[in-house]
């Protein structure tokens, strides 16, 4: 952004305001986020109708932490207008800015913290009469929800952190009340002021004496302002960064090593970490990385071999999607091109139990067996790959196979179609079987496993492609009690935003995240790879994943 922009939207954001509107309400319960080892309620959802309000704040809205809430911290208010900006300033995490984002619970247009002030005292309603407290301090939480390693330091530095209230009278509030500024003892002490000599002019002695005596600010803030000035100075980095294992390492920069045709339709990627480190982690069985492509594009691949400095994939090209993904790699990045790549996740590890593997490959699915294949060998275990293509051409990777000593390619045009039941004829209760294909192939596996009695749990699937379709199911909003019957022919995100629920999202494939919605009861066949094993509990993807007849969502 240009200084003349910036400058601009800064004497907006400095105009001031009397009267502004509560567009939204938002609570939220304390769950499992991130993958980290911490619950947090930053997921807030919007709260429809009437919504009490008492000196902790709304009720139904959890703090995990004691310190994250308390009488000075009862209501979060954040500027709606800020979304828009940090989408432009980070445009990676554009898709994620959206409303609610920074787990706010009042939203408004006017109101933010240029021109509001400390002390101010506000009527919201007819009968909630609330006080500014303090600055929101923000924490590296941020960092995850933005997928952005400095978010936090950016919030503060650039001033657009929201502010808490204190409740002076208790009531009621909604969507559509007016918040009319009342009292404004302290006209030249805005929120970014005092967050100027809290984060910036840290040894202004004069002005921290005058903030550390100030009432109306909440106790946190100015017991800083006390103990620096008796030369006692906080660790801000602890907050904004956490220890080592809150750091976010979701995501670094690679750069593309190599790029070469591998058959008509699939191209093999070599990508090189742009900061090795010294003890990367090897490709295991089951493998994938999410890469962030042109921005909003997210999209998730097997790795086929390498470590966490240099790593292989295979993409074919899809030009009859509309998720753009393989085209991008294919036509727009070029050798020495630096994208983002996420760290490495196993989704479709081997079975350590088993006596027998089978693996099913079908086209591009090869990429998800090849690492599961090479270790078996290496391991000398009893395997069996299975590599289904359609014109001899498309056998990709063929350096690969050539290691393998327990390989058949089945192709039709060399007279050789593959047989399923032939391929699993020899499976017992101990066999385990691995299919990585399209849906029609995965469909004729599943039910020759069905047919020669296998057991469920020893079948195992992964699909390259994105799959929302199934079982209709309803989804009863816990909040209204209203109720979405999602067909079968339509995803659950399709059906929400159909019933007036803007809904984010990005790949649409089940491999990003960005999509998912809280879960209160219900049972969940997920799909996907955007949701980590302790989330499942309590989120689904709302793109591809499907409730089994009934699930109540935090919406």
């Amino acid at each position: 952004m240009h200084a003349m922009d910036e400058d601009t939207i800064i004497s907006e954001l400095e105009q001031p305001w009397q009267r502004d509107q509560l567009v939204e309400v938002r609570t939220g319960k304390g769950k499992p986020v991130f993958g980290l080892p911490l619950q947090s309620a930053i997921f807030k959802s919007v709260r429809y109708g009437s919504v009490t309000v008492d000196k902790l704040g709304c009720r139904g809205d959890e703090h995990v932490y004691e310190f994250h809430g308390g009488p000075d911290k009862a209501l979060l208010q954040y500027c709606s207008r800020h979304y828009d900006v940090w989408g432009k300033e980070l445009p990676g995490s554009e898709h994620m800015f959206r409303v609610g984002g920074f787990g706010e619970n009042l939203v408004a247009r006017k109101a933010n913290e240029r021109n509001t002030c400390i002390g101010d005292i506000v009527r919201i309603g007819r009968d909630v009469v609330a006080q500014v407290s303090l600055p929101r301090q923000p924490c590296y939480k941020l960092n995850h929800r933005f997928q952005e390693k400095n978010m936090s330091r950016f919030t503060q530095e650039k001033f657009r952190t929201g502010w808490f209230y204190r409740i002076l009278q208790e009531g009621s509030i909604h969507a559509g009340d007016d918040i009319e500024l009342m009292k404004r003892p302290y006209p030249e002490w805005t929120v970014a002021r005092v967050q100027h000599y809290l984060y910036i002019e840290k040894e202004n002695y004069e002005m921290m004496k005058v903030l550390a005596n100030m009432a109306e600010l909440g106790g946190e803030i100015r017991d800083i302002f006390k103990n620096r000035l008796n030369k006692i100075f906080e660790n801000q980095e602890a907050r904004l960064l956490g220890d080592e294992s809150m750091a976010l390492n979701m995501w670094a920069d690679y750069r593309l090593a190599e790029k070469r045709k591998e058959t008509p339709t699939v191209e093999v990627f070599v990508f090189e970490a742009v900061q090795p480190i010294e003890s990367p982690e090897n490709a295991l069985p089951g493998t994938h990385v999410r890469v962030k492509l042109g921005g909003r594009l997210i999209r998730a691949y097997s790795v086929v071999g390498g470590n966490q400095n240099r790593f292989t994939l295979g993409v074919a090209l899809d030009r009859d999607t509309t998720r753009g993904g393989s085209l991008y790699l294919h036509e727009t990045i070029s050798e020495g091109d630096t994208i983002s790549i996420s760290k490495f996740a196993s989704t479709f590890p081997l079975a350590s139990e088993a006596d027998h593997h089978t693996l099913i490959a079908g086209g591009i699915g090869i990429t998800g067996l090849l690492a599961s294949a090479r270790e078996l060998q290496q391991r000398n275990l009893p395997y069996h790959l299975h590599y289904v293509v359609r014109f001899p051409d498309e056998v990709a990777f063929t350096p690969y196979l050539q290691t393998l000593s327990n390989v058949t390619i089945y192709s039709k045009k060399l007279s050789k179609p593959f047989d399923v039941s032939k391929a699993l004829q020899l499976a017992n209760s101990n066999t385990h079987i691995y299919c990585c294909s399209g849906e029609r192939l995965m469909n004729a596996v599943r039910e020759t496993a069905d047919e020669l009695g296998l057991p469920k749990e020893n079948v195992h699937f992964e699909s390259f492609q994105a799959n929302s379709t199934g079982d209709p199911f309803t989804a009863e909003l816990a909040e209204t009690k209203k109720e979405v019957d999602v067909g079968s022919g339509e995803s659950l995100l399709d059906a929400l935003r159909s019933a007036g629920f803007d809904i984010p999202s990005t790949c649409e494939a089940g491999n990003c995240g960005t999509c998912r919605v809280g879960v209160r009861s219900g049972r969940v066949e997920h799909r996907g790879t955007g949701l980590l094993d302790n989330e499942k509990d309590t989120a689904m993807l709302s793109c591809v994943s499907r409730g089994v007849g009934r699930v109540v969502l935090d919406l």
